[in-house]
């Protein structure tokens, strides 16, 4: 039986990006999270694992950490999107790479790697550090199949959401390094992209980014298989 570990991004102190009216980025992921978790539990035999089932603060350590105590077999990592663009719209997913794909992505990762509360930007030492874990740790085994996972989530939620589809990246996402399984980040849409973030607050919405995900998952598991 396979043990997927969902990581609803942020909470607690820490409530991640916030939309022009007000919608914080750590409620609608837990509320995403609990919808992929349901709808896994109904369909696929396997084991169901959040990283947070409320509103608390977790460490991106401790979310990887939780990963590996439960013997993952797979990490998705849900957040919302922002940018200073506010027609800056559409999925995205990453795995992990010490080279970002873009500047954008470059940025996002700085920002999920630095949670809010802590005020100040990435510095160069963090970098290392990451660079570090991605050539010594367990994840570098896995960034093929996690590019592959990636690849097949993408595509379902490009189907299912038809917004635009800004691909598969590549970034250096701490909450993704120390994981020994295939992982994922999956930025599901844009917070700061007001027609956006009204959708993100509909439980229609919410219900089909569950669903995609969920189908990419088992595309990728079924696909895999039989390799």
């Amino acid at each position: 039986m396979k043990t997927i570990v969902i990581d609803p991004g942020h909470g607690g102190l820490e409530p991640g990006a916030k939309g022009r009216f007000g919608t914080l980025e750590k409620n609608v992921v837990l509320e995403i999270g609990l919808k992929l978790r349901a709808v896994i539990e109904r369909n696929f035999p396997s084991r169901v694992v959040l990283t947070r089932d409320k509103d608390l603060n977790v460490s991106l350590e401790n979310r990887a950490a939780l990963a590996n105590n439960n013997k993952a077999d797979f990490f998705i990592s849900i957040h919302a999107n922002s940018s200073f663009r506010k027609d800056a719209r559409g999925s995205e997913t990453y795995f992990l790479s010490r080279d970002a794909t873009d500047e954008e992505a470059r940025k996002l990762a700085f920002m999920e790697n630095n949670p809010a509360e802590f005020g100040e930007g990435i510095t160069g030492e963090s970098e290392d550090e990451i660079q570090m874990i991605l050539w010594d740790m367990a994840q570098s085994a896995y960034l093929k199949q996690s590019s592959l996972l990636a690849e097949s989530i993408q595509k379902e939620l490009n189907l299912l959401l038809r917004t635009t589809n800004r691909g598969v990246k590549q970034a250096p996402f701490t909450v993704l390094a120390g994981v020994a399984c295939p992982a994922v980040l999956v930025e599901v849409a844009f917070i700061s992209n007001p027609r956006e973030e009204r959708s993100l607050t509909r439980e229609g919405f919410q219900i089909n980014v569950a669903q995609a995900i969920y189908r990419g998952l088992v595309g990728y598991i079924e696909l895999y298989s039989q390799k």
